[in-house]
C-alpha cells in the first residue's frame, strides 16, 4: 500500500455520521449515518489506504465524563472496531489500524468530526493535514478554544458557517479555510410517482431540537433550533388544505429523568443511561415511510435551522421529484440551486408561506410547477449523490492539503 494516499480517520469505528457505530446496532439509538457516501466512495477507490486512529478514548460515542468507566471500555476499544467493521460488512483488511499518534505521516490526510469531540484528543501533537467536519455544529465558544488547539487545518461542512451563521461570526475564532460540499440523498430516495398523480399540497417534515446554552440564546433569544418547522407543527388548522405536517418534536414523547447536583455517581449513570436509551425516540415520526411521503405530494418543506443550515430533507424531497420550498438563503445558491428555477423561495412568515402554496395549487400553474420540480430533482440527482459529493470532496480536501504542504515546504 505504500503508492496509495492514506485518509486517516480517528475512532472511525464510533463515528456515527461514517458506519453503524455500537450506539445504534446495540442500543438502537436512532441515528441518520449522513456521510456513509464518503466511505462508500473511499472502500472502492484503491487509489486510498484508509487508515483507524485508534486513539485512547474507545466508545466514544457514550461522551461520558466517567474516567474509571472510560478506562474500563477502552479496554475492549479494538474489539469494538473489529465487531463494527463487521457489522458494516467491511472487510478488515481494507482498514489500516493506527494504534499510536506518532504512526501518523505528515502527509497523511486526516478526517476529524466535530460532533465526535474525543477526536480532538492528542491531535495537537500531530503534524498533518486535518480536515474538520462541522456536521452538527453547536456554536459553543469553548469549541473554538478546542480547534484552535488541536491545529486543525481546513474545515469542511455542507455550509459554509464563515458566510452563513451569525453564532459562528459572533463566538467563533477560527481562521482556516473552508471546503464547502452538499447534502446527500440515501439510494432509497427515488422519484417513484408521476407528478401529476401526486396530491396538490405540501409535505412538510423534520426534526424540532431545541439548544439551550448561553452563545445561542444571545443570538437568537429563543431555544428552538428549526423555528419555520414549529410555526407549521403548531398551526395545522392555518394551513388546512396547504400543508401536511409530520415534523416531531425531539422529546416530545419523553422529556427524560432530570440531572440533580445530589446524585451520586451511580445515579448519575443510570440517568444517563436511562436518557440515552428512552429520550427522543420519536418512534412515530419514525413509523412511516419518508420515501412514500415524499412521492405523495407535489411539493414539500423540511424547515432550515436558524443558524442558517438547510435540513438534508430538502434533498430527498427534491430527490423524490417534489418542488421543494425553502427560504432565500445564501447555502442553496452556493451549491448551485436557483430561486424559480430548482426551487420555490417564500420570506419566512407562515403568511408568505401560504400563499406560495396556494399560488401553486392554483391549475393554471401547474405547468411551472412541474418544471420546477423537474429541473430540481434532475440538479439534484447529478450533483448530490454519494459518488458524485465524495469525488468533489475528496479533490477539494487534496488541494487544501497541497497548499498547507507547499507552505511547509514538503
Amino acid at each position: 500500500m505504500e503508492n496509495k494516499k492514506r485518509i486517516v480517520f480517528v475512532n472511525l469505528h464510533s463515528d456515527w455520521m461514517l458506519v453503524k457505530a455500537a450506539s445504534v446496532y446495540v442500543f438502537k439509538f436512532s441515528a441518520a449515518i449522513k456521510h456513509k457516501y464518503l466511505m462508500d466512495y473511499l472502500l472502492t477507490h484503491p487509489e486510498y489506504e484508509i487508515c483507524n486512529y485508534i486513539n485512547d478514548r474507545g466508545f466514544s460515542w457514550l461522551r461520558n465524563d466517567n474516567e474509571g468507566l472510560m478506562k474500563f471500555l477502552n479496554v475492549f476499544r479494538y474489539a469494538e472496531s473489529r465487531k463494527t467493521l463487521k457489522v458494516n460488512n467491511i472487510d478488515k483488511k481494507k482498514i489500516t489500524v493506527i494504534k499510536r499518534a506518532e504512526e501518523i505521516r505528515p502527509d497523511d490526510l486526516v478526517i476529524l468530526y466535530n460532533i465526535c469531540a474525543d477526536n480532538y484528543r492528542g491531535m495537537d501533537g500531530v503534524n498533518a493535514f486535518k480536515a474538520l467536519s462541522m456536521l452538527h455544529f453547536h456554536g459553543r465558544e469553548e469549541e473554538s478554544d478546542i480547534i484552535n488547539q488541536a491545529n486543525v487545518s481546513c474545515l469542511f461542512g455542507e455550509v459554509d458557517l464563515q458566510k452563513n451563521c451569525d453564532l459562528y461570526r459572533r463566538y467563533y475564532h477560527v481562521d482556516k479555510p473552508w471546503v464547502t460540499h452538499p447534502f446527500v440523498y440515501a439510494e432509497r430516495f427515488q422519484n417513484k410517482k408521476l407528478f401529476a398523480e401526486r396530491k396538490n399540497m405540501a409535505f412538510a417534515t423534520g426534526t424540532i431540537t431545541y439548544k439551550l446554552h448561553k452563545e445561542f440564546l444571545d443570538i437568537y433569544g429563543d431555544s428552538c433550533d428549526q423555528p419555520s418547522r414549529k410555526q407549521i407543527k403548531d398551526n395545522p388548522e392555518f394551513f388546512k388544505d396547504t400543508i401536511y405536517c409530520t415534523s416531531s418534536d425531539y422529546l416530545e414523547d419523553n422529556a427524560g429523568k432530570e440531572y440533580k447536583a445530589t446524585d451520586n455517581k451511580i445515579v448519575l449513570l443510570y440517568k444517563k443511561v436511562y436518557n440515552r436509551l428512552n429520550v427522543g425516540k420519536q418512534k412515530k415520526y419514525y413509523s412511516f415511510d419518508m420515501v412514500e411521503a415524499f412521492n405523495s405530494y407535489k411539493m414539500c418543506i423540511v424547515g432550515e435551522e436558524i443558524l442558517g443550515i438547510p435540513g438534508i430533507g430538502f434533498v430527498e424531497g427534491m430527490a423524490c421529484g417534489c418542488a421543494y420550498i425553502g427560504q432565500d438563503m445564501p447555502a442553496y445558491r452556493d451549491w448551485g440551486l436557483v430561486p424559480g428555477v430548482h426551487y420555490i423561495t417564500y420570506d419566512g412568515s407562515k403568511e408568505d408561506l401560504k400563499r406560495v402554496i396556494e399560488y401553486y395549487q392554483m391549475d393554471e400553474h401547474q405547468e411551472e410547477l412541474e418544471k420546477i420540480a423537474k429541473t430540481g430533482c434532475e440538479y439534484v440527482r447529478t450533483n448530490f449523490n454519494g459518488n458524485a459529493a465524495a469525488e468533489k470532496l475528496m479533490q477539494q480536501l487534496e488541494e487544501q492539503q497541497k497548499i498547507w504542504l507547499e507552505q511547509r515546504g514538503k
